[in-house]
């Protein structure tokens, strides 16, 4: 007991901040609302993320850095212990601390301010009773002996509201679940104003909980600009002012370096003042931790970029400067390392910039200075050799086989199955047959994966039966010679995946049931620098392939009219697929930027044929989608000579620019005729892709 006759909180307790099966999934931040039946929304709580770990032994309320934050909220402590004794299991949850204000309802970040560092065990009794919590669980991962991270969030939710509504009824009050609204993305947005929602979580009924990642099924949408920044320092205040003017803010960019934002001195109490000053002193430094030290209007101090400062903004100047920042509090549940710049606010009508201003902004974004990182030593391409070709011969001649071993080289060795299973009931090709396809273009498709990581869709029945998927993650067991990579996903989290660039890992993949490849556009040497920038262009349900040829000519004469050169290939669906290469050092802010100038202007000039609206009910059903978000680091198009799951077996072909007639079909194009076109025309991927753009600020060649 505590001196006052309280609950003394448990000693705080340190957990690891990577790895674990009880890592939070990470959600990726969203600019439109997604639509459909398979997507379900809740508020984006404004509180401190949590992995509730309770057991009849004890109570931990984890963060995702690691900290356990039971001792500074023991109302919610005692609660879950409450539950766990009630239903006589264990329960592992996701969810949000939250402060409650007046009416019981969850309240803002800052609210939590007060409570969420405290240490001394009297003071956080009397924070208990004047500034009430609550945790939102939105998540169950384990619910007794049952492990549920496979299980899709429709049946994880059954499982938390049978946990929780059998709960007494005093911790129901305090261990709530989420809300969870349905229906049309435009009354959400116009609820969640009414509300005053920070934002909006968009979550897929049907996807598994991945611990640790960062998925596009959770998609975080802001209605606010309000993010992270890290404190690098502090000004001298003026006039009455106390301690100090304002904190320097910044975020970190894809290399790894503080970035200036701004300064906010708005939002402090006087005890507050005190608070972070002492905080800030114990750090100081003498030499400025961003990348450009800012000019300030008084004398600067500098502090090592160890506090986090959750901040509320107007919006972003065109020079990337915060505009009107209110401070809002300090978090210890964030990792500074984590801190990046953030998207725009969501609206259901975003207003967007015109040309010339993106055109500017390209500039502007391309001179980031490329990393100085020492480059990792990679595998050499396969030479294109006449070598490569004896596994054909292998998979013709066990084309029906149960089982069979490939020697790839002279080294390595693959055992594939199921060499017979029927993948394209239409044509009638075999799970062999387009692993034979592979091995056959592999000396033209491995340079355009080299490196790469891949993402995975397996069609583990082929295309028409149902059950396929998508795999970030590596398997933990891969064959010798299959390369495996650590690679980072632009947040404080690490996977392990599989790397393109070699027959093994291309037949590998094939066996695992992946028709299609499907790279990242950065190569694991310099992952944060895309090589490419992708012009998508996206049919309606009533837009023709010879609208979308049409397009892709309009395309190219913005092109023209920029001084800039690209590559078109089929998609392998319905689509066409525009290829901008880029110089060394390109960041992937540069690459969705340049994409979006040549969308926009497309758009411009022909808006009743094609759209830029992501959101799939405002886009004309007739009208070509110029599609520029492809280009976000993770998110991937299928790749050059990619075979596609669809009905014809269609291949990803390179085009010559005059091949953009009216009578263009991509069915011409698929596993069977592939390889006698690449013998005729020669290699126009790599031939166009030799000569990257020039860029304003960027320097290097891009080898894709």
């Amino acid at each position: 007991m505590s001196p006052r006759g309280g609950i003394a909180p448990a000693p705080r307790r340190e957990y690891p901040r990577n790895g674990g099966l009880f890592q939070p999934m990470l959600a990726s931040a969203g600019r439109d609302m997604p639509a459909g039946n398979e997507w379900v929304f809740e508020p984006k709580y404004d509180g401190i993320r949590i992995v509730a770990l309770a057991t009849k032994d004890g109570v931990a309320l984890v963060t995702r850095n690691g900290h356990d934050k039971s001792m500074q909220f023991p109302e919610i402590t005692n609660c879950l212990r409450d539950v766990v004794k009630k239903l006589g299991r264990s329960l592992v949850l996701d969810g949000e601390i939250v402060a409650l204000n007046d009416r019981g309802e969850p309240a803002r970040f800052q609210d939590l301010q007060g409570r969420m560092h405290l240490l001394d065990a009297d003071e956080v009794e009397d924070q208990t009773s004047d500034s009430p919590a609550a945790f939102v669980a939105f998540d169950m991962l384990v619910d007794g002996s049952d492990l549920l991270i496979e299980q899709t969030w429709e049946d994880r939710r059954a499982h938390l509201l049978r946990a929780l509504g059998s709960a007494p009824a005093p911790a129901q009050r305090v261990i709530r679940p989420s809300t969870v609204v349905e229906g049309s993305a435009d009354q959400l947005l116009c609820h969640a104003h009414e509300q005053g929602w920070e934002g909006v979580m968009a979550k897929r009924r049907d996807r598994p909980y991945e611990p640790g990642r960062r998925v596009r099924h959770w998609q975080k949408l802001k209605l606010e600009n309000q993010q992270e920044f890290v404190v690098g320092g502090w000004t001298e205040p003026r006039n009455s002012r106390k301690n100090f003017g304002a904190l320097l803010l910044g975020y970190y960019d894809g290399d790894g370096k503080l970035v200036y934002a701004g300064h906010t001195g708005t939002g402090f109490s006087f005890d507050l003042l005190a608070d972070v000053h002492k905080k800030l002193q114990a750090i100081e430094r003498t030499q400025s931790p961003f990348t450009t030290s800012p000019k300030t209007n008084q004398a600067a101090h500098w502090a090592a970029p160890k506090y986090v400062a959750e901040v509320r903004f107007n919006e972003w100047t065109s020079g990337g400067m915060l505009r009107q920042p209110v401070f809002l509090g300090l978090r210890d549940d964030k990792n500074p390392k984590a801190v990046v710049r953030e998207p725009r606010a969501t609206t259901s009508a975003s207003a967007r910039q015109p040309p010339e201003r993106l055109a500017a902004a390209t500039a502007r974004k391309a001179t980031r200075v490329r990393s100085s990182k020492p480059k990792t030593q990679s595998p050499k391409p396969e030479a294109r050799s006449p070598k490569l070709i004896a596994p054909v011969e292998q998979l013709r001649a066990n084309a029906t086989a149960k089982s069979a071993t490939i020697q790839v080289d002279a080294k390595t060795k693959i055992n594939v199955t199921n060499l017979g299973k029927l993948f394209f009931p239409v044509p009638k090709f075999t799970k062999g047959r387009l692993m034979e396809y592979y091995a056959e273009v592999s000396p033209y498709l491995l340079p355009a994966l080299q490196d790469r990581p891949l993402v995975l869709k397996r069609f583990p029945n082929g295309i028409k039966q149902g059950g396929e998927f998508y795999q970030q993650k590596a398997p933990d067991k891969t064959p010798p010679g299959v390369r495996v990579e650590s690679v980072a996903d632009g947040g404080i989290t690490t996977q392990n995946r599989l790397i393109g660039g070699n027959l093994a890992t291309l037949l590998y993949i094939v066996q695992l049931g992946a028709i299609s490849t499907d790279p990242w556009t950065s190569r694991v040497q310099t992952i944060a620098d895309a090589d490419y920038s992708i012009v998508d262009l996206d049919p309606g349900p009533k837009a023709s392939f010879k609208r979308v040829v049409q397009v892709a000519r309009w395309v190219k004469e913005e092109l023209d009219a920029l001084g800039l050169h690209a590559v078109a290939k089929t998609s392998g669906a319905s689509g066409i697929h525009i290829v901008l290469p880029l110089p060394r050092g390109s960041s992937y802010e540069l690459s969705v930027t340049l994409a979006e100038l040549v969308a926009r202007r497309v758009n411009e000039k022909h808006p009743k044929e094609t759209t830029v609206h992501r959101w799939v009910k405002s886009r004309p059903p007739a009208a070509v989608y110029v599609d520029y978000l492809q280009n976000i680091r993770g998110k991937t198009v299928a790749s050059v000579y990619s075979a596609r799951a669809e009905t014809y077996a269609s291949v990803s072909t390179p085009l010559k620019w005059n091949e953009l007639a009216d009578d263009l079909d991509p069915r011409d194009f698929t596993i069977e005729t592939l390889p006698t076109r690449l013998k005729r025309v020669g290699d126009l991927w790599a031939k166009g892709m030799s000569r990257p753009n020039r860029i304003p600020g960027v320097t290097g060649d891009a080898a894709a």
